[in-house]
């Protein structure tokens, strides 16, 4: 399976908490830190830690266990729009 997001791609960002609620299932961009910026689907929420278990959607993407858990204060936003770069 091919990556649903590739360098080049535009991705609109809603940033407002208040108004773009995160659930599972939803596309974030966060604050990784070590890998730094990173865009990966919620799989699921812990309200308690205040965390987000977070995955790839293809086979060559990070193990969410290695990548470990999103805290809510790395999370950007919820991504409302892609916009793929023109494939050559």
């Amino acid at each position: 399976m091919e990556p649903s997001y590739r360098s080049g791609d535009y991705v609109l960002v809603g940033a407002a908490r208040w108004l773009f609620r995160i659930r599972t299932g939803d596309v974030v961009v966060y604050e990784h830190p070590r890998l730094g910026v990173l865009i990966k689907r919620v799989l699921a929420e812990d309200r308690q830690r205040r965390e987000y278990t977070v995955a790839g959607t293809h086979a060559e993407s990070t193990d969410p266990d290695s990548l470990g858990p999103a805290a809510f204060s790395s999370v950007i936003g919820r991504v409302l729009l892609r916009i793929a770069r023109p494939r050559s």
